[in-house]
């Protein structure tokens, strides 16, 4: 027989490994190749008291071996053990917790066999330094078939991960652990106080202030991070709508100082949802009917960093079902929240249609009688409105008005500048036309010249007793009546003596004036004579042969005006003819 003293501490026995060991499981979950994937119910999963059993998985379950862990022996296995190989994409998590005072202390006996690859990306194992999946890793991530090393938690937990993909599966491995006493040099750090806050129902607000103020003075005391988690459960097949109406960080942008984490499921960081750290939260949905929120701030930013949410749970309309149930409020966005948050001054629904038509609600629409207070204040936030509008407009009138005038000057200065450049390249093509008329000028008395000198040449070879012009009047004789060659007047005794002909000032001398015997301004002391009588001279009118004329012409002029003589063209200066 045994005693009911016997049973009792039987069972006492059992109630504190169960303690000891708080693991669990959630719902599974069918992958591509048969396997499950299994999370742990503390405290990724918590079910109301922490320290309740645990709910053991069905031996058929792939993740069986993994997580129901013989408490007696301290050991457990790969997932399908005792099968010959795990089985393929299985996901299973485990939480180790040692009681107070002591760590844990892991080992791999027998044998040890995953799947190789680079950086274990396959199928692997990992161990985390805490009680969840975002503590740090202790090594790299397990795979191959070299065993592990020997490893100890800095703490009572230590969170273990195996994952595998969808081929090529081996023998796995075995696990034993202990738990050793902490040791209490001064060397050592203090033990962490877990930080996990429970909440459920149909709305909640998680904030700063649930943290107690316990932890909070042994932190500081100790000049540990806050490290705290919320955890929320919502009812099954319920999702829930995070939001916060407070975010305030003492550190903004500073993620490794101070940060708000949201997940889903697991708190692993490949499955969290969000992460905050600068000045403002957007809402955030979960997965599923599980939300973790994570707190963090190292001691420098955590006295003055803060946060407060709002959460909500609310239901999907199925496909075929757009209507909500009695007991519930439809938020015209294919959701329903329960009836009771309807008009409770706080915004449930996305669109904030739960508070719209509510008496005393935010959104009440009826018109709140106002007092002379709110008259006033009316009138003041009006007209400084209104005093805002002017000032505005008279600004912008004014600055318009400044802009014309500074466009008006720029326009009027760039049609300044348009004229002048017209003058001056008008002056331009001025000077360029003068600089040519004289290089042609240049031309012209250089040409003159060099007809004088081919003149006085042709002369010379033709022996005529002819006046070379170079600077004085070249008389022109008509030697005979039938010929001007300088021969035939040499033949006949012709002697002429030729006298340098004068210019008179102020006047002018024509070729008709020369063939008249009057002329006003001929001089006996300079003639052209003869002895015998020349032949009838030849003139523009024809042969005289009776006639005789006698013509006299004085021409003065400054050296400095002498123009050059041709004989060539009559379009230079003036010529002289002299018949007698």
């Amino acid at each position: 027989m045994i005693s009911r003293r016997q049973c009792t501490s039987s069972f006492l026995s059992w109630f504190a490994l169960f303690c000891v060991l708080r693991v669990a499981v959630s719902h599974p979950k069918t992958g591509d190749g048969g396997g499950r994937e299994v999370t742990t119910v503390f405290p990724e999963m918590p079910q109301g008291d922490m320290n309740a059993p645990r709910q053991m998985l069905s031996p058929q379950d792939p993740c069986h071996a993994f997580v129901d862990v013989d408490l007696e022996k301290q050991e457990f296995f790969s997932p399908a053990y005792p099968a010959q190989i795990y089985p393929n994409h299985t996901d299973c998590v485990l939480v180790l917790e040692a009681p107070e005072g002591h760590l844990i202390k892991l080992d791999f006996r027998d044998w040890f066999e995953l799947e190789p690859s680079q950086d274990c990306r396959n199928d692997y194992l990992e161990v985390r330094d805490g009680a969840h999946g975002y503590n740090n890793l202790m090594m790299q991530p397990f795979c191959g078939f070299d065993f592990p090393p020997m490893l100890t938690s800095s703490d009572r937990h230590l969170w273990i991960h195996f994952r595998s993909d969808e081929n090529i599966e081996y023998r796995g491995f075995k696990a034993v652990y202990e738990f050793v006493p902490r040791p209490t040099s001064s060397s050592t750090p203090p033990e962490v106080r877990p930080c996990i806050i429970p909440v459920g129902g149909d709305e909640g607000f998680p904030k700063k202030s649930d943290i107690s103020n316990e932890t909070l003075a042994f932190n500081e005391r100790y000049k540990l991070p806050i490290d705290c988690i919320w955890v929320i459960t919502v009812k099954e097949g319920w999702r829930i709508q995070l939001s916060f109406k407070l975010f305030s960080l003492a550190r903004p942008n500073d993620c490794d100082s101070n940060f708000v984490d949201v997940f889903s499921d697991r708190t692993d960081i490949p499955s969290r949802d969000k992460n905050f750290c600068g000045s403002i939260a957007d809402t955030v949905s979960s997965k599923n009917n599980i939300m973790f929120i994570r707190f963090f701030a190292e001691p420098r930013a955590s006295a003055k960093s803060t946060f407060e949410a709002l959460f909500t749970a609310y239901r999907e309309n199925d496909k075929s079902n757009s209507e909500c149930a009695a007991d519930e409020f439809n938020c015209e966005d294919a959701t329903c929240i329960s009836i009771d948050l309807k008009c409770n001054g706080r915004f449930n629904c996305r669109f904030r249609w739960d508070e719209d038509d509510c008496d005393g609600g935010l959104m009440n629409n009826k018109a709140m009688p106002l007092s002379e207070n709110h008259i006033i204040i009316i009138m003041v936030i009006f007209s400084l409105i209104l005093s805002g509008m002017c000032c505005t407009f008279l600004f912008n009138c004014i600055k318009k008005l400044v802009r014309d005038h500074r466009t008006i000057q720029e326009y009027v200065r760039e049609s300044r500048e348009q004229e002048l450049n017209q003058l001056g390249k008008q002056q331009e093509h001025m000077e360029q036309k003068n600089k040519t008329k004289v290089s042609i000028r240049s031309r012209s008395s250089s040409t003159h010249s060099s007809d004088s000198n081919h003149f006085a040449t042709s002369n010379a070879l033709t022996n005529t007793s002819c006046y070379v012009p170079g600077g004085e009047l070249l008389p022109i004789l008509i030697r005979n009546e039938h010929s001007i060659n300088g021969d035939v007047y040499n033949q006949r005794g012709f002697e002429v003596e030729v006298q340098t002909p004068e210019m008179c000032d102020s006047a002018c001398q024509t070729r008709e004036s020369l063939f008249s015997n009057n002329s006003e301004h001929s001089t006996p002391s300079h003639s052209i004579t003869s002895k015998p009588s020349p032949p009838a001279p030849f003139s523009t009118f024809g042969y005289k042969k009776e006639t005789k004329f006698r013509a006299e012409a004085k021409i003065e002029m400054d050296e400095e005006m002498r123009r050059p003589y041709s004989v060539q063209t009559t379009k230079s200066a003036p010529d002289v003819i002299v018949t007698h």
